[in-house]
């Protein structure tokens, strides 16, 4: 029998990407054998990565012989996965495998127009071109896919969030960041402007859940005079980014660059207040503002003053997170976006 077969990192992966993989598989992805999940990437050393990626080609390779795969559906991001990925889109190609891109990451289209050229930047859309439809997560890397890769079956898709029994909330005064720490990432902005925050509301508290530049946050904090307000948990797992998000105010994503964030889905999912750069898709995940609050990259006073206004306001913040649970639930939730993904499947394997 064949299968739909999907690449991409191990659900059990740090990451946005990662997330998505997990929310498939824990609903019903590979039930009835017709869709199957491969892992191309573990966390890790060099050597364990290289050895996952080779047995996951491999395996990919000997579905392809024997004729078991309708559709390679692909898990995309910029950097070393875009190259790990090509090897599989090159096989598929070679056994006339459709294949359908599920673009990822905000940073993709500045890799392939800046970071690459001439022959590799010609290979690069050649790979992209050469597949049977894409997904991507905003209409700006959509009608980039139709243009520069010359793909006609391009669709915006959401990436799905599990529905869950509600959270306990109990809101303290913490305004939670959960990324990586790193400068796209928008943290350094967000301490900047929690500095502002802490003047006008001495009781608040800043949480950096994630790895990455702890110590020049933790420097940064200790310039502006708020290192006893700032706590740096590390990476956290499902069950603590839960505890994390039941204790927030706010959750702040100030991204200079993004697609989707997995992590605003979780935030609205828990009735927790969002604060966003208006990047990538997040003014739509946001209702256009009316479930959250937008502002400019790197917006200090921008930034400072919607985090008071949800710390000030409880009402206000009651009203947005309810509004936010609503829209989660109308337009991400995994049944809806797995039911429209297999019928997707079922046209590019008809």
């Amino acid at each position: 029998m064949k299968s739909v077969i999907m690449i991409g990192p191990s659900p059990a992966s740090r990451g946005g990407m990662a997330s998505v993989v997990q929310t498939y598989l824990a609903h019903g992805y590979e039930e009835g054998g017709r869709c199957r999940f491969i892992a191309t990437h573990v966390d890790g050393g060099a050597l364990r990565k290289a050895r996952r990626a080779l047995a996951a080609l491999l395996q990919l390779l000997a579905l392809l012989v024997l004729g078991r795969v309708s559709v390679l559906h692909v898990h995309l991001a910029s950097g070393v996965s875009f190259w790990r990925k090509a090897l599989f889109i090159a096989a598929a190609r070679l056994f006339r495998r459709p294949v359908l891109l599920h673009l990822h990451g905000g940073e993709f289209i500045d890799f392939v127009e800046v970071r690459l050229s001439g022959w590799r930047q010609r290979l690069a859309l050649d790979l992209l071109g050469g597949a049977a439809a894409a997904l991507a997560l905003t209409e700006v890397s959509a009608a980039w896919l139709r243009t520069r890769a010359a793909l006609k079956e391009v669709e915006v898709f959401p990436n799905p969030i599990a529905d869950a029994a509600p959270l306990a909330r109990r809101p303290g005064r913490s305004v939670l960041f959960l990324g990586r720490l790193e400068e796209k990432k928008g943290v350094f902005d967000l301490i900047r402007a929690f500095a502002a925050v802490q003047r006008q509301a001495p009781d608040a508290r800043l949480v950096l859940a994630g790895d990455g530049d702890a110590d020049g946050a933790r420097a940064l904090a200790a310039e502006l005079g708020v290192a006893d307000c700032v706590r740096l948990p590390g990476w956290v797992d499902a069950d603590a980014r839960a505890a994390l998000m039941a204790e927030a105010a706010v959750f702040v994503l100030p991204s200079h660059k993004e697609q989707m964030p997995m992590s605003i889905l979780e935030a609205m999912m828990a009735r927790v207040p969002v604060v966003a750069t208006d990047v990538g898709a997040v003014p739509q995940m946001l209702d256009q503002g009316k479930c959250g609050f937008l502002v400019q990259v790197s917006n200090i006073p921008q930034l400072s003053a919607s985090i008071l206004r949800i710390l000030d306001d409880n009402i206000l913040a009651d009203t947005i997170s309810e509004r936010g649970l609503m829209h989660v639930k109308s337009e991400y939730m995994v049944g809806t976006v797995l039911r429209r993904l297999r019928q997707r499947y079922e046209e590019l394997a008809a």
